[in-house]
């Protein structure tokens, strides 16, 4: 029990900033749903704090007399514990009864794009329309295919456990990852509603590990690099921040030939993706009152964008090569873009609104949660015992 304490005391203040982002995150879905029902959410929130801080603290207490064949079946089991609860939610919710249309933002896109209608021209079943940029729309095909966008979610779980396993070289906090994600409702939430945020910010993740673990800069590989940071700014625009932090300084560090063909690639790639819809219809993609720029853009302005500009060079400028720090970062600054955003709206409103009103969509919380996990999780890893993942040579 002494050691117990110990750890928790030795831990606990390199992390707690972490946890309670974890807590808070998770808290506001707990808040905002259940209570619209009958039971307390203040209570259900104590109570998950004190659960969720002693999964953690437990986890990392015990996960030194883990052998390997354990933590092998353990991660079996988690991971078959998670696609299957997917599943079942996927096949129990009626897609048409969720108030929440990202998973027909997608779906009827891509039907359009089948039947040689124009894509945009799409209403979700809310009878919104659909925001989804090209590559986001080509990673989607093949789930629609199959009958169901949210098999993208099974598919990115699977290629998280594939990739931490692989490039982290750590199963036991591969293990905690998983864990933290099964006792998460903001995750099972984004589940729920068939929600493609959560995934594609893990998708970033999973990618700048490789690029971390594989020692890619700009300097030796700035083509590629770019290409790949071009076609996922073709997913999302805020996918923007993530990657920003993670290159700004190797980008400032680097040659000028380079630095160009890095941001020529970005552009070209980003550019492409959208010429056939260009050439499809140039005024509808570019003038129309819900074109897809408009929907990603509709959340911010010009004050937002400074602040978490200025915030993410600053941050950009101080991970120096520390995997964790960045990763934090990156929860803090997408997190505060949030944040920033709902207060700045709630100040133009005189405060018309509380925050779980359905003016303001709380998911977009969720951009930080694969950041925010694999920092907590690999804070307790012996290959991050110095808060650092290094390039394997």
């Amino acid at each position: 029990m002494n050691n117990y304490y110990h750890l928790i005391k030795t831990v606990s203040g390199k992390i707690i900033p972490l946890i309670v982002l974890f807590l808070g995150i998770n808290g506001l879905f707990i808040l905002k749903y259940i209570g619209r029902t009958s039971y307390s959410p203040i209570l259900l929130l104590l109570l998950y704090c004190a659960f969720s801080c002693f999964v953690i603290f437990t986890f990392f207490h015990y996960a030194q007399k883990l052998n390997k064949n354990c933590t092998n079946i353990l991660i079996g089991l988690l991971t078959l514990t998670i696609i299957l609860g997917i599943s079942l939610l996927n096949y129990f919710i009626n897609p048409l009864d969720i108030m929440v249309d990202r998973w027909s933002a997608i779906h009827n896109v891509i039907h359009n794009l089948f039947i040689g209608q124009y894509p945009y021209s799409a209403h979700t079943h809310l009878n919104g329309y659909g925001s989804p940029f090209p590559i986001w729309q080509l990673f989607h095909i093949p789930f629609y295919l199959l009958g169901n966008i949210a098999f993208a979610m099974i598919f990115s779980v699977l290629l998280l456990i594939y990739t931490l396993v692989r490039f982290t070289k750590n199963k036991k906090s591969s293990l905690l990852y998983l864990l933290l994600l099964a006792i998460s409702p903001a995750f099972w939430y984004e589940v729920a509603v068939r929600s493609d945020l959560f995934y594609n910010f893990l998708l970033v993740l999973m990618a700048i590990l490789f690029f971390q673990k594989k020692n890619y800069k700009i300097d030796k590989n700035p083509i590629l690099l770019g290409a790949i940071c071009g076609l996922f700014l073709s997913t999302r625009l805020s996918i923007v921040i993530p990657f920003f932090i993670y290159f700004f300084q190797d980008f400032t560090l680097s040659r000028l030939k380079n630095k160009t063909g890095f941001i020529f690639m970005i552009v070209f790639c980003f550019v492409v993706s959208f010429l056939p819809l260009v050439f499809w219809d140039f005024d509808t993609l570019f003038f129309f009152k819900y074109n897809p720029f408009v929907l990603q853009s509709r959340q911010g302005s010009l004050l937002e964008v400074i602040i978490i500009g200025s915030l993410s060079v600053l941050l950009a400028l101080t991970w120096k090569m520390d995997f964790l720090k960045f990763n934090a970062y990156t929860a803090y600054t997408t997190t505060a873009l949030v944040l920033v955003t709902f207060l700045h709206k709630m100040i133009n409103t005189n405060f018309a609104n509380h925050l779980f009103s359905p003016t303001y969509d709380i998911t977009y919380f969720n951009m930080a949660l694969p950041f925010l996990i694999f920092s907590i999780a690999y804070s307790f890893s012996d290959i991050t015992e110095k808060s650092k993942l290094q390039p394997y040579k």
